[in-house]
């Protein structure tokens, strides 16, 4: 599928990205780089090759992601936070099927169902708030641009630097695969750090019965280099029969096991 026209049409969007003023608060960088888009809109067809997919975009901008996918898939639901930019993205999309929705985005991941994919651009001052929001969905997968240093923390392997409270919450249900890195050119205004592409896939179905697995993550990373034996200890109280926690500190347990000490524990 040829994207030329859209890679043409997302340097329009650079000449009024330049002229716009972002609200800090909202973490707003506007993605103006058409390898970066057709990377995205690369992963999504691995994820949806028969098109068929319930596509989310949270967080539309100025609609550099939106154009593309307007174009492979039917229909596309948007939502966008800054009221600056929602008259300008209906008129834009106004002969597509594209619904903009005028909302914070977040809050609406819950009510998605199984057959969406998410897709942001993600603003980096709540990118971990949306990386959980998909965790405790419905959703089986999702596709996000994140600060470099953020998506290393969630796919890093146990017993790295890397790997802690939000890697093991994360990979406890989702797969995590990292795709290319970007520089802070691919955005205006530009920001102060590498991007990174991140595919999520769903592993295990999140479940309100796990509702106290973030706050027992939480405790037991709190220090992160002792025993797990004695972190636990001091977090739940207990430690479960069978099996040996002697030689495991905590920045070295799998997700899984962590899953099983929590359910042995809560039980």
């Amino acid at each position: 599928m040829d994207f030329s026209k859209e890679c043409s049409e997302l340097k329009e969007i650079y000449s009024v990205a330049r002229r716009l003023k972002p609200i800090k608060r909202l973490g707003q960088h506007f993605l103006v780089d058409c390898r970066l888009a057709l990377e995205v809109l690369r992963r999504l067809e691995e994820l949806c090759p028969d098109r068929q997919c319930c596509v989310y975009e949270l967080g539309s901008g100025l609609g550099s992601l939106t154009i593309f996918l307007r174009k492979y898939f039917n229909y596309v639901l948007c939502s966008e936070i800054d009221i600056r930019f929602t008259d300008y993205l209906r008129r834009r999309f106004l002969w597509d099927l594209v619904d903009i929705v005028a909302s914070d985005g977040i809050p609406l991941i819950q009510s998605l169902k199984s057959n969406c994919v998410l897709v942001s651009n993600t603003p980096y001052i709540v990118s971990s708030q949306i990386v959980a929001s998909v965790v405790k969905s419905s959703l089986k997968s999702a596709v996000l641009v994140l600060q470099s240093d953020v998506a290393r923390k969630l796919a890093a392997p146990p017993g790295t630097p890397n790997y802690g409270r939000i890697a093991a919450f994360t990979r406890t249900f989702m797969r995590v695969e990292l795709g290319n890195s970007y520089s802070p050119s691919s955005f205006r205004p530009k920001p102060e750090v590498w991007s990174t592409v991140v595919v999520l896939k769903r592993l295990r179905e999140w479940s309100e019965d796990l509702k106290g697995y973030e706050d027992f993550l939480r405790c037991v990373f709190n220090q992160r280099k002792r025993l797990l034996a004695k972190r636990l200890k001091e977090c739940v109280g207990m430690l479960p029969d069978g099996i040996d926690l002697s030689k495991i500190r905590v920045f070295s347990a799998e997700p899984e096991l962590l899953l099983q000490l929590y359910l042995r524990s809560y039980r």
